[in-house]
């Protein structure tokens, strides 16, 4: 029996009975934050399955929307966050409406118009009864816009020669050289692509994200048959001599007060010493010349900060806004380089909370604060597009527009940051958001930074969808 192990002494029972309660309670707490422990990463495991089967079959508008590249002018940047992504997302499902304004649109003026006339023949134009010409008293137009499909020609280039005169004069002549036109200059020479067709096959691969294999069957439709093969080689070829023109715009990169940065991963199947499975990486930083804006690729197999630390040399100074990746901190703690954070790296991991979680009201108090920011920012530059502000009032005035807003922002990490796990997804966002936040802020002191760094993140998408191709 247990009770005969027991002893018969009341302090030594009490005494026993307080080591028992004391053993079950550092049980229980044990218990208790295992439970606590599981729960949080149910919960990230809930999130990242809903992550990725949003990414396999869900909406992507928050990942794969259009940007506004007229970034040529000061007040010409607003960006697409402020005018269309927030409003859309934040707003509960409306029935969709029609076009405001209605009617349809007319083409751009700036077409080329051909006028094709359609006209009833010679005889009916004439008079029934006396056979003459009726007037004309008016016509009707209509327009409709006619996409010629691409066709493959050849260019003949015809370069006449001339040779000596016949005339006695001639014979006195020291130059009595043949004179011919120079022949057409080209990018490649010996080539038998014109500029025009180099460009196309370049463009549509790293603008439109058509890989070469897939150039190659369209090429095909048009009667001209060129191997895979040799458009790479003519990529490299073209490379090469664009050189120079790569290291002007590294220059003007170098010198620009403001510059953006992000990278991407890129596959190169054969590159020696390499493994056709390892990951590269495409870099770019935007920049700002007298001309305008800059987009400055470089490839590299390293996703190290010291690529970013040579793009911009070693004595650039000025702003650099990058997302939270750890490769640009050292480089952003260098001496005369104020580094800036992205609102919609910040916002995007709440957002997909927003989202997962079923659009929790706290949740929307964090997105709402945040899209105020972007209006704010969207007002301004829209008022200077307007020629309504100068440059001076415009920082004034984002300045004291988005304090406020800072720190009601600031106020709503601090008070969820106590309440939730660390290690959940909420936690992750928060503290993610806080440990950027000091940088995000920065945006407001340099006229040509804005809230985020989408535009940089959008010249890079053309890699991103050659990836999938």
């Amino acid at each position: 029996m247990v009770s005969e192990a027991l002893p018969t002494d009341v302090e030594e029972l009490r005494r026993l009975v307080i080591e028992l309660q004391a053993k079950l309670s550092d049980e229980r707490s044990l218990h208790e934050r295992k439970v606590a422990e599981f729960e949080t990463r149910i919960g990230a495991l809930v999130v990242t399955n809903a992550r990725l089967t949003g990414l396999a079959f869900g909406q992507r508008s928050e990942r794969l929307h259009e940007v506004d590249h007229r970034q040529l002018g000061l007040f010409n940047e607003a960006e697409q966050d402020a005018s269309s992504a927030p409003e859309r997302e934040l707003k509960p499902p409306r029935k969709p409406r029609g076009r405001q304004g209605g009617g349809r649109r007319r083409p751009p003026k700036e077409l080329e118009r051909i006028e094709r006339v359609h006209d009833i023949p010679e005889e009916l134009r004439l008079c029934p009864c006396c056979g003459k010409p009726r007037p004309k008293i008016g016509e009707d137009r209509s327009e409709e816009i006619e996409i010629i499909p691409a066709k493959a020609v050849v260019i003949v280039h015809v370069r006449p020669k001339y040779g000596p005169c016949s005339c006695a004069e001639f014979d006195e002549e020291e130059d009595r050289a043949v004179v011919q036109e120079r022949a057409v200059a080209k990018i490649a020479p010996g080539s038998i692509f014109s500029n025009r067709t180099i460009a196309y096959m370049l463009a549509t691969k790293f603008v439109d994200g058509v890989p070469f294999h897939r150039q190659e069957k369209l090429i095909a439709r048009m009667g001209v048959e060129i191997e895979r093969s040799v458009m790479a080689r003519l990529a490299i070829r073209i490379a090469t001599r664009l050189a120079s023109f790569s290291e002007l715009m590294l220059a003007d990169i170098r010198g620009s007060p403001v510059v953006r940065m992000d990278e991407t991963v890129i596959q190169v199947l054969k590159e020696i010493g390499r493994s056709p499975s390892a990951e590269s990486r495409m870099w770019v930083a935007t920049g700002y010349c007298e001309t305008g804006e800059i987009v400055y690729f470089h490839y590299d197999s390293s996703r190290s900060g010291a690529v970013a630390q040579w793009i911009l040399g070693d004595t650039w100074q000025g702003y650099l806004q990058t997302d939270g990746y750890s490769g640009y901190t050292a480089l952003g703690q260098r001496e005369g380089i104020e580094h800036v954070g992205c609102w919609a790296h910040i916002r995007r991991k709440f957002y997909e909370l927003y989202v997962l979680q079923g659009k929790p009201e706290y949740l929307f108090e964090m997105l709402a604060l945040i899209k105020q920011l972007y209006e704010i920012e969207r007002n301004l530059r829209d008022r200077g597009a307007r020629g309504e502000i100068d440059i001076e009032w415009f920082q004034a005035e984002r300045r004291a527009r988005t304090e406020p807003v800072f720190a009601a922002i600031l106020a709503w990490l601090s008070a969820q940051h106590a309440l939730v796990a660390p290690q959940g997804p909420l936690g992750k966002a928060i503290s993610y958001a806080m440990g950027q936040f000091d940088r995000a802020v920065r945006y407001v002191e340099h006229p040509l930074l804005t809230p985020d760094n989408n535009s940089t993140e959008n010249a890079i998408r053309p890699f991103v969808i050659g990836r999938k191709n």
